[in-house]
């Protein structure tokens, strides 16, 4: 097996031996040694034990910034990018843009970033330190820009001002550093991948009618009809409220959870169910008794199917470590009470609410496996810039976490309307189209979130069916 030889400048050592773990290990699977090197100006790549072998020199970016300005201001990428039209060294990349936006880097040649020399590569494109700075996201430290519930705003994102939201920017520039490795070792082997598509459901309201009262069901039912224009879901609505036990559950509008494992299981595919199980209502959490009988029957029904049940953590919980702790405590309870093993165990934050690198480092030492927050609640994309998970790097500890990301890229309220015209179906289904077929031309994971309680209508249920066919088949 082929090992390379890592030589880098003295600068950034813990983040370098991040992004090399990630870049290297985890997303190409080529075992390799680190170490400082001779140039101070760029990170040189070689084949262990072949002296005078050919060289991969990547020019320094973001890991060369003064200590008196990481993290600030200064240290961010200077705007309106640089474009790098890619020449014919990659007209075999079919993966990547014919046009690059450069996070960090320096021009080889007046319109290059790519140079050969004496059977050398150089790369002034910083594919290492561009990487970090989405994997890690950097900027939202830097920033101060925060929406109505604390969120770093997609508009805020450097992303999202130049136009490469929708473009896993990191895997296209991982496959600008494959062709070039490939160029110089033709006999590399890399990980080999497979398109997935990754099914989350964040269960806000198990039930719109169990646990609720005659007037809270009445002024649905009013909502049903007037705003809804859904006689069937009103009347549904009612039969529910006046049935007995099981059947009252089996008829409640927002109890989709076998509706949604069917068509899981049509396809093949596993869905995640992450469960709230806060103290008690508030503005913004529905709060329902995770410990009550009818939600304990639905996450039986869950782990005797084989889906799986995570976390998702209440609105207050993405700064405050006690609050998340008591939460997952709370849930592992029942499901320790209910004999349904599902550890090691991951989830989601309440309303995406994210903090850089805090809500990671909670999450983190509760012992929890992966986060799927990664995503904006507006904007489908790829806020991380990959469609691959990835472990996490605290940016203020300066520690690889053992927490996985698992980067967000759609959720359906983002684009759902009540009515769901024609036009609305079309735009949602458009859309995980395009980004199903993003995802398999980097073998990557389609992560798609759909709230049970966004299943209530029978044309949301069809629309439902039509978007996981599209990204499971395509």
């Amino acid at each position: 097996m082929t090992e390379l030889l890592i030589e880098h400048p003295l600068t950034c050592e813990p983040e370098r031996k991040y992004i090399y773990d990630v870049i290297f290990g985890e997303f190409l699977g080529i075992s390799y040694q680190a170490r400082p090197g001779a140039d101070p100006d760029a990170t040189v790549i070689s084949v262990c034990g072949e002296p005078g072998a050919k060289r991969l020199v990547v020019h320094e970016g973001l890991f060369s910034t003064s200590l008196d300005q990481w993290l600030t201001g200064d240290s961010l990428p200077r705007q309106p990018l640089s474009k790098w039209v890619l020449q014919d060294v990659f007209s075999d990349s079919p993966k990547v843009s014919s046009e690059i936006p450069v996070i960090y880097g320096q021009r080889m040649t007046e319109e290059s970033y790519y140079a050969e020399r004496d059977g050398d590569i150089e790369l002034g494109l910083d594919i290492f330190g561009s990487a970090f700075f989405m994997l890690t996201r950097y900027e939202e430290v830097v920033k101060n820009d925060r929406d109505e519930h604390d969120r770093f705003p997609a508009t805020a994102s450097l992303a999202y001002q130049e136009g490469f939201l929708e473009r896993p920017i990191v895997n296209e520039y991982l496959e600008i550093l494959w062709t070039c490795m490939k160029r110089l070792w033709p006999g590399l082997r890399g990980k080999q991948r497979q398109y997935r598509v990754v099914l989350s459901h964040d269960v806000d309201q198990p039930f719109s009618v169990i646990g609720s009262s005659p007037m809270h069901v009445a002024r649905n039912v009013m909502g049903d009809i007037i705003r809804r224009k859904d006689v069937t879901l009103a009347i549904q609505r009612i039969a529910a409220y006046a049935s007995p036990g099981a059947k009252r559950e089996r008829l409640d509008p927002n109890a989709t959870f076998d509706f949604i494992m069917d068509v899981s299981e049509k396809h093949g595919l596993c869905s995640a169910f992450y469960f709230m199980s806060v103290d008690k209502p508030s503005k913004f959490d529905d709060g329902y008794p995770i410990g009550g009988g009818h939600t304990r029957r639905v996450l039986q029904r869950i782990a005797s199917r084989g889906h799986e049940i995570g976390f998702h953590a209440s609105y207050n919980t993405f700064r405050d470590p006690a609050l998340a702790r008591s939460e997952l405590r709370r849930l592992c309870e029942v499901l320790d009470e209910e004999h349904i093993a599902q550890k090691p165990i991951g989830g989601r934050q309440h309303y995406l609410r994210w903090e850089a690198p805090l809500t990671w480092r909670i999450w983190d030492e509760l012992g929890l496996t992966y986060d799927s927050t990664m995503g904006f609640p507006y904007d489908p994309g790829f806020r991380a810039g990959t469609c691959y998970e990835y472990p996490v790097f605290d940016l203020l500890a300066r520690t690889k976490r053992r927490l996985v990301e698992r980067p967000l890229l759609f959720m359906e309220g983002s684009m759902l309307t009540e009515n769901c015209d024609y036009a609305d179906a079309q735009r949602l289904v458009g859309c995980i189209g395009k980004l199903g077929v993003i995802c398999r031309r980097f073998d990557g994971e389609l992560s798609v979130l759909w709230h049970n309680s966004n299943l209530r209508s029978a044309r949301h249920k069809r629309l439902y069916e039509q978007v996981i066919a599209i990204a499971v088949n395509g």
